[in-house]
């Protein structure tokens, strides 16, 4: 009875879990709604630099967002324990959060769609995007179930990853505040019907494939552990013929960003 009982019980704690991940997503995505309409429609940027020089320090759209949410808790899956140290990640760059800012996330920002501009760190920025010009805001991500790398030599895409935190697939958030569970398969299906132009570095906006080498039978990493052993450069895995990161949940369709938030050189 046991034996039967307790994968059933697993599997109701799972789903209650992933409807308060999906209810802190739509929460989210309601305070970046907020704070458009306070910035002109503008979207937060996902990082810049405050003070460069013996404090380092990066406001993230974390931080942003705080004022409209009120409560730093959102930010941490209920199934991510006590969420991933944001601090930690920065501080192994040389970086540093604001002072009394957002420390433990478990959700990853769609580094296309919220402007980044670190420059002194890095050789590239992603402009600022306004909300009312995406082709599509039903299928641009916004936020997602994810794991940042440690130990990660820069803040690019390919480090903050999607992860499958509920059975075989993650809650997604939209630019429209939606948000909904996708199963890993299925985020290649997203904006699916949007072509990318000519060009492009990735052939689609947004991707996941497999990897049994690092990840097990099933291919698909649903652990730290796992995820930190994935290849992280921007290319590696062949998925219909076309390699690329693990997973890639950045980008904007419609648009000419796709897999990359550096867009723009540095002046």
């Amino acid at each position: 009875m046991a034996a039967i009982l307790f994968p059933v019980f697993a599997q109701a704690k799972d789903a209650a879990k992933k409807t308060q991940s999906i209810s802190n997503l739509k929460q989210t995505g309601t305070s970046v709604a907020i704070y458009n309409a306070d910035y002109d429609d503008v979207m937060p940027p996902s990082a810049y630099f405050v003070g460069l020089g013996t404090l380092n320090q990066v406001h993230s759209v974390y931080d942003a967002l705080q004022p409209y949410m009120k409560n730093k808790q959102i930010l941490v899956s209920p199934a991510d324990g006590q969420g991933q140290s944001w601090k930690d990640r920065l501080n192994a760059l040389g970086l540093n959060p604001m002072p009394n800012g957002i420390e433990r996330a478990s959700y990853i920002p769609n580094l296309g769609l919220f402007g980044e501009n670190l420059c002194g760190f890095k050789t590239a920025k992603t402009p600022v995007v306004n909300a009312t010009a995406l082709e599509t805001q039903t299928d641009t991500i916004m936020f997602f179930d994810g794991y940042i790398r440690r130990a990660i030599p820069t803040l690019d895409y390919f480090t903050f990853m999607g992860m499958a935190r509920h059975a075989d697939g993650l809650v997604i958030n939209f630019a429209d505040t939606h948000a909904k569970f996708f199963r890993a398969t299925a985020v290649n299906g997203i904006a699916k019907d949007i072509p990318t132009p000519t060009g492009s570095r990735a052939p689609v906006y947004y991707s996941w494939r497999r990897d049994a080498v690092n990840c097990g039978t099933s291919a698909l990493c649903k652990t730290e552990g796992t995820l930190q052993s994935v290849p992280i450069a921007p290319t590696g895995f062949t998925l219909d013929g076309v390699t690329g990161p693990y997973n890639d949940l950045h980008g904007i369709p419609g648009s000419n960003i796709t897999d990359s938030e550096d867009t723009a050189s540095c002046p």
